[in-house]
């Protein structure tokens, strides 16, 4: 009687194992949805070396946008923005910073983006998902270097 109780016992645990892995290995967009927590290769940049190229003022709202001088004679001729490039986002509420966003281009192809949201004090929000800003900027921007101030980069002096 033990024996079989024991065999069961195995018999179980192994379908439920079985079942968990093949969760696990299914193709992206089939089971469960895992939870999306995200960091990635996109460094917080040398502010002091950024060019401030333009404010956005939305409400309470305060953007200040900031990328490489490098960056902003490439877009002024026509030029792809050299890979390492960032173009940063300095979030104020209200007058209080809130946050940071940074989009740091990772390669040579028009689509070599990756996005990153970094709190007040440069630590990562790593649950944030930052693969919404690419697709967003990629749907919408992708042919004006990924940028929504794109037309203020290209008239800074």
């Amino acid at each position: 009687m033990k024996s079989r109780v024991l065999r069961l016992g195995l018999s179980s645990v192994a379908v439920v194992t079985a079942a968990v892995c093949a969760l696990l290995v299914l193709p992206e967009g089939r089971g469960p949805a895992p939870a999306h927590a995200e960091v990635n290769a996109v460094t917080f940049p040398p502010l002091d070396q950024l060019e401030h190229y333009t404010t956005v003022r939305r409400g309470v709202t305060r953007e200040h946008m900031l990328t490489s001088r490098a960056a902003l004679d490439a877009i002024q001729a026509g030029q792809p923005v050299p890979t390492g490039t960032h173009v940063v986002l300095v979030d104020y509420q209200s007058d209080v910073l809130h946050r940071y966003l940074v989009a740091q281009k990772m390669g040579e192809g028009i689509d070599d983006w990756q996005y990153q949201w970094f709190w007040p004090d440069r630590s990562v929000k790593a649950d944030e998902n930052t693969a919404r800003c690419y697709s967003c900027h990629q749907r919408s921007r992708r042919e004006r270097q990924f940028m929504f101030t794109f037309t203020d980069a290209l008239s800074f002096k």
